[in-house]
């Protein structure tokens, strides 16, 4: 996707390269040279920087945008990776609310993780992964678990008493800022499905 490669300098395929869409973090610059965005991909939640078309105007923490192949699309190329810790603070302080809004537009993967969600060791609950859930929360959010699992955000919530889809996106970025957690539900839930 980059100048209509699907590979980098060192000829290693592209993290976003099957990617169609993003959604912007932030925006440096607008105008007749175009500006730099940060933006995170819609399907498997890679950090990217892009630079958006000469005269693009002012664009939306959240705005979804097309890979540049598509010519409506307001990004001229994607620059290449981003990097959690070089993200000014308008997009630190929006990756949560934007994952959110990815998350909720496409649960599928989400809830698959609240479904099949087991345990890790004898003394590790998969839940536990989420910010703020102990040992004995993970044991009641199991047992208000149904054998037919759970179809929506608000059936976790209302069963479990928690706020499902702020703890995933908050823990995915938790993994974003920091790329080594294990076990990494970036990697095992999210990008399961990248080729």
């Amino acid at each position: 996707m980059q100048g209509g490669s699907d590979r980098d300098s060192r000829g290693e395929d592209l993290p976003w390269a099957n990617e169609t869409h993003c959604r912007v973090l932030s925006q440096e610059g607008s105008g007749e040279g175009g500006g730099v965005i940060n933006c995170i991909t819609e399907n498997h939640l890679h950090l990217i920087k892009a630079r958006t078309k000469p005269g693009c105007g002012n664009l939306a923490s959240g705005q979804k945008l097309a890979f540049p192949e598509d010519e409506s699309s307001e990004i001229a190329m994607v620059l290449g990776r981003g990097r959690y810790r070089e993200l000014p603070n308008t997009a630190q302080l929006a990756i949560v609310d934007v994952v959110k809004q990815i998350l909720s537009d496409n649960p599928k993967p989400s809830l698959t993780f609240y479904n099949r969600a087991g345990p890790v060791s004898l003394k590790f609950h998969a839940f536990q992964l989420l910010p703020g859930i102990g040992p004995s929360k993970a044991q009641k959010m199991m047992q208000s678990r149904t054998s037919m699992g759970w179809f929506s955000f608000e059936e976790v919530d209302e069963a479990c008493e928690i706020d499902s889809l702020q703890l995933i996106a908050e823990r995915l970025v938790e993994e974003l800022e920091d790329p080594k957690m294990v076990p990494s539900l970036l990697q095992n839930v999210v990008r399961v499905t990248e080729v």
